[in-house]
C-alpha cells in the first residue's frame, strides 16, 4: 500500500496547527485513521503508572470525539501497557493467541501498538486493532513509528503547555484564596481591635456608672431631704407666721404676697420632677453597670423581664424617634442564664429591628413560658429580610447592610450565645411586612416550671 508524502506533511502541518493537548490527539488518530486507512486508531496517554484512552478514531469514536467505555490500562499488563513499558512497538498477528489481549468493545483478531517516546520516556501509545488476522505490516509498524516520533514533541509541549496553564489556574486560585484571606484576617483584625476597644469601653462605662451612682446617691438623698423635711418646715413656720397676730396687716401683706404661694407649691412640684429625674439616671447607670460589667462567664438566677426592660432602658434615646415598643411581658420565672449575654443578644436584636424601619414603625416584644422553655419574640413592622438571605444571616461576617455600615458580627454572635451557651434556639421568619425572631431558652433546672 502506498502511502503519499503530502498526506503525511498534511498530517504533520495539522499537529502544529493544535496548540491544546485534546484537539492534538485528537488530530493524530484521525490522521492515522485516513492517511494508513485503518478502521480504528486509539491513543492512549500515559498518566504515572496507567494508559488512559483519550482520543480515538472508528469504533471506539462513534460520534463528536466521544470515547465509547473509556478504558485505562495499567503500564505492563495487555498488549498496550507491555509497549509502553518496553517502549518496543508490536504487531500481533492472531490476538486470540496472546493472553496479553484485552478485549475492548470487539474482539479484534489482530493488532499494531507503537509507543510515543519523548526524551527517553513513553508518554503515549498509538493502537489500531483490526478484524482480520495478520492484517499489519512491517512497513506500517515502520510508518505508525515514524508517526509517532513525528508526534511525541508535540504531545510533549501540549502536555507542558496544560500543565503551566493548570499550574496558573492553581496559582491564580492560591493567589485569590491568599488575598481573600488576607482581608479575612485584616477584618478579624479590626474586629480584635474593636472588641478591645468596646471590652475597655465596657470596663470604663462600668467604672463611669459606679462613680456617677455616688453623687446621684447624695443629689438623691439631698433633694428627698428638701422635699420631706425642709419644705415642710419652712411652709410651717411661715403659715405660722402668718397667723401670728403680733405681725402687722402691712408686713403680712408685704410677706405673703402671690409670688411667694406660687414659689411655694412650685418647690415641691420641681423638687418631685428632679427625684424623679435623678432616679431615672440612677436606673440608667445600674443598667448600663449591669449590661457592661466584666463577669462576662457568670451564669446566675435572673429575670429575663428585667433584663430586658434595662436593656430598652439604655436603648430610649435611640429608640424615641423613628419606633413605638409594644411590650406584651409575661410573669416568667427566674432561670439560670448569664443576663449580661442575653442583654447583648437582645440589644442586637432591637437595633436591628429599630434599623429595619424606614421613617417610623413599632416593635413588638413578647415573653412567655412554653413547655419547659422561656420564649422571647422581637418582632419589628421594617422591610423584612430577603428570601435568599435568611439562610445565611447567622453565618459569621455575612451582612446585607452597605460596606462600612455593618460587620455581619451580630447575629452570629447572638446564634452563638443562644444556642452554644444557653443550649436554646434561635429562628428568624420575614416577608416584606416585617421579620420576627424567637429565642427558646430552656429552663436550667425543672423545679422553675413551679415557681
Amino acid at each position: 500500500m502506498f502511502y503519499g508524502v503530502d498526506k503525511i506533511n498534511a498530517f504533520a502541518l495539522a499537529m502544529l496547527n493544535q496548540a491544546e493537548l485534546d484537539d492534538l490527539l485528537w488530530s493524530i488518530a484521525q490522521g492515522v485513521g485516513e492517511i494508513m486507512s485503518f478502521d480504528d486508531c486509539v491513543i492512549y496517554l500515559r498518566n504515572e503508572d496507567k494508559l488512559v484512552q483519550m482520543a480515538a478514531f472508528g469504533i471506539k469514536n462513534p460520534k463528536d470525539r466521544e470515547i465509547f467505555e473509556r478504558i485505562e490500562i495499567p503500564v505492563g499488563q495487555g498488549i498496550v501497557g507491555t509497549v509502553a513499558a518496553t517502549g518496543v512497538a508490536e504487531i500481533v498477528p492472531d490476538t486470540r493467541s496472546d493472553a496479553r489481549y484485552i478485549n475492548d468493545q470487539f474482539q479484534g483478531l489482530s493488532e499494531l501498538a507503537v509507543p510515543v517516546i519523548y526524551e527517553g520516556n513513553t508518554i503515549a501509545v498509538i493502537d489500531s486493532e483490526s478484524n482480520k488476522t495478520d492484517d499489519y505490516s512491517e512497513f506500517e509498524m515502520a510508518l505508525l513509528q515514524v508517526i509517532a516520533n513525528i508526534a511525541a514533541p508535540r504531545i510533549a509541549s501540549a502536555q507542558y503547555r496544560l500543565e503551566l496553564q493548570q499550574t496558573q489556574l492553581r496559582l491564580e486560585r492560591s493567589n485569590k484564596e491568599l488575598q481573600e484571606s488576607l482581608a479575612q484576617l485584616a477584618h478579624n483584625q479590626s474586629m480584635m481591635i474593636e472588641s478591645e476597644k468596646m471590652a475597655a469601653l465596657g470596663v470604663l462605662s462600668a467604672g463611669i456608672a459606679h462613680e456617677i451612682n455616688t453623687p446621684l446617691g447624695f443629689a438623691i438623698s439631698n433633694i428627698n431631704t428638701i422635699n420631706h423635711d425642709y419644705l415642710p418646715e419652712i411652709t410651717t413656720r411661715l403659715n405660722t407666721l402668718k397667723n401670728d397676730p403680733s405681725i402687722t396687716e402691712e408686713l403680712k401683706n408685704a410677706v405673703f404676697d402671690d409670688e411667694l404661694s406660687f414659689i411655694l407649691s412650685d418647690l415641691d412640684e420641681l423638687t418631685a420632677e428632679t427625684v424623679k429625674g435623678l432616679n431615672s439616671a440612677k436606673q440608667i447607670m445600674l443598667d448600663l453597670k449591669r449590661f457592661s460589667r466584666g463577669e462576662s462567664d457568670v451564669h446566675e438566677l435572673s429575670d429575663i423581664n428585667k433584663g430586658i426592660q434595662s436593656t430598652l432602658n439604655i436603648l430610649r434615646n435611640e429608640l424615641k424617634d423613628n419606633c413605638k415598643v409594644h411590650l406584651a411581658l409575661n410573669p416568667l420565672p427566674e432561670t439560670t442564664v448569664n443576663m449580661g449575654k442575653l442583654n447583648q443578644v437582645f440589644m442586637n436584636l432591637i437595633l436591628n429591628a429599630k434599623q429595619s424601619l424606614d421613617s417610623k414603625g413599632d416593635i413588638y416584644i413578647s415573653t412567655k413560658v412554653h413547655e419547659s422553655n422561656i420564649v422571647i419574640t422581637i418582632r419589628d413592622t421594617g422591610c423584612g429580610i430577603p428570601e435568599a438571605d435568611l439562610k445565611d444571616i447567622f453565618t459569621p461576617f455575612y451582612t446585607t447592610k452597605p460596606i462600612g455600615e455593618g460587620t455581619g458580627l451580630g447575629l452570629a454572635i447572638c446564634y452563638r450565645i443562644i444556642c452554644d451557651e444557653h443550649k436554646g434556639k434561635l429562628t428568624v421568619t420575614s416577608s416584606d411586612k416585617g421579620s420576627e425572631f424567637t429565642i427558646c431558652i430552656p429552663f436550667s433546672d425543672q423545679h422553675q416550671l413551679q415557681a
